[in-house]
This record gives structure tokens, sequence and C-alpha cells, in this order.
């Protein structure tokens, strides 16, 4: 799954879940996806999930770029035909922090009514 930002009025709409398989059609419609490492779990790697959107993008005539944002552990992927803008990737990190401040929350909540 991938949280996916979409652009409504020049700004990042609340971020949603993308299966990998819908990746290719959401980029050739100039959208982007921010991509959190921790979702590919114990059994999968980024290499893997890299070159399976790659070869998905491919079929669909899209070219994409993988930009890694290490300090926040996610992965951008882009088509090169319709790179988001610098704000825009921002806006998406931060959404994405949030998301993961807000599932940790509801871990942390469960624990304690445990």
């Amino acid at each position: 799954m991938v949280l996916r930002g979409s652009v409504v009025d020049d700004r990042v709409s609340e971020p949603y879940l993308v299966g990998q398989e819908s990746i290719a059609g959401e980029l050739r419609r100039g959208k982007w996806c921010v991509y959190l490492h921790e979702w590919l779990g114990d059994d999968h790697d980024l290499a893997t999930w890299r070159d399976q959107v790659a070869a998905r993008a491919a079929e669909s005539g899209v070219e994409v770029c993988f930009v890694e944002i290490p300090r926040k552990d996610m992965t951008l992927v882009a088509n090169v035909e319709a790179l988001p803008s610098f704000e825009q990737v921002t806006q998406s990190v931060a959404a994405l922090e949030h998301h993961r401040d807000m599932v940790a929350g509801r871990r942390r909540g469960r624990r304690s009514a445990e």
C-alpha cells in the first residue's frame, strides 16, 4: 500500500492508500506516491518493491523516478513527466509523519487498555 498525495488548488490533499497495482495509473494522471518503508514488512525489500513499481509503470508507458528520503524512511515515486514541487513533497511527507503519529498513538492506546 502507498499513501499518495494529490494536488487540489496547489496544495496536497489528505493522503489515502493506493495498492501497488494502481500506482502506474495514479502516476499517469500526474500524481505521485510516497511509500513508508515500514510497510515492506519483514518479507520484502525496497529494491524489489522499486523494481515491481517500475515494471508496472513501464507496462503503462510511464517512466518513473524514485527519490529516497532516508531520514524519514520513505521513498517518493513520481512520473518524470509530472514531478511534484518541493513544497508538495514536503506537504506529503508531513502528512505521512502525521499518519505515523496517529498509528503509533492508536497502538499505545490499545496497549494501555490491555
